[in-house]
């Protein structure tokens, strides 16, 4: 990894630290919520760095390039807040298999010598169009992974965290909470917002996935800068719920015509 610093943190000068990691992945959940949460609480950046398993391009917006990055932003608690909080986000995840546990493995290391007391990741739990829509119009839920019975316990009793029965977690939004916890004894949950496939950028799970890290970790910070795009997505799933029950219903009476053959 290469590094840049642009504020120099000590461990001493952090009120009992907790990393948030949200890099993308499916409809971008976690990196809207991070990046919407470092906005709304005015974080500092305090050093980003460079991985030779990012993909070999630049990035340019409006004319202007840069070289593919994560950033790590830190919040100072208010004194009536429990923690400062360090904020993991990125361009991109890891290509490789390798760099994935590489990078995993440096920003992990770079959290426990910054006595990071807890790894929080926030990503996306994609549901099936018929779970999704059986559901809505209700708010998203949040599923939960935590690496112990006490932090999943903890997590589970704020309305709408569902724990998550079995399945995989994929992509270093996994893998970094995981590898704290059984590389460097900190306590890690995944929060996944719920979200289906046919959204792109899903600000409204982002949005839900922001207020339930503010219970978890006792912050007040607000999603306003989401509310105009999350009901853009709320726009969309109307029509797209529409589409789906005019789709259903056509298939259902073309398999009720009385000339239907079967063979």
């Amino acid at each position: 990894m290469y590094t840049r610093k642009f504020i120099e943190l000590a461990a001493d000068s952090l009120k009992h630290p907790v990393a948030v990691v949200g890099l993308p992945g499916i409809a971008n959940v976690g990196r809207i919520a991070i990046e919407t949460l470092v906005g709304e609480l005015d974080a500092e950046l305090a050093f980003q760095f460079f991985s030779d398993d990012f993909p070999p391009q630049i990035i340019v917006q409006k004319g202007i390039a840069a070289m593919p990055k994560s950033s790590v932003y830190l919040y100072r608690a208010a004194p009536d807040e429990p923690h400062d909080l360090l904020f993991l986000t990125g361009d991109y995840q890891p290509a490789s298999s390798s760099g994935a546990f590489e990078y995993s493995d440096f920003i992990v290391r770079e959290f426990a010598a910054l006595k990071v007391e807890k790894v929080f990741a926030l990503a996306a739990y994609e549901q099936d169009y018929g779970t999704y829509f059986a559901r809505y119009p209700e708010e998203p839920r949040v599923f939960v992974s935590a690496n112990s019975q006490n932090l999943l316990d903890e997590l589970t009793k704020i309305s709408g965290v569902v724990a998550i029965e079995q399945g995989v977690i994929n992509g270093v939004n996994g893998l970094i909470p995981a590898w704290a916890a059984t590389m460097y004894d900190m306590d890690s949950a995944c929060l996944l917002g719920e979200t289906v496939g046919i959204i792109k950028m899903d600000y409204r799970a982002a949005r839900r996935l922001i207020f339930i890290f503010n219970d978890a970790i006792g912050i007040v910070s607000s999603a306003d800068a989401l509310e105009e795009h999350a009901d853009r997505v709320v726009e969309f799933l109307e029509w797209a719920k529409k589409e789906l029950e005019q789709r259903d219903q056509k298939t259902e009476e073309e398999d009720n015509r009385p000339d239907r053959y079967i063979g």
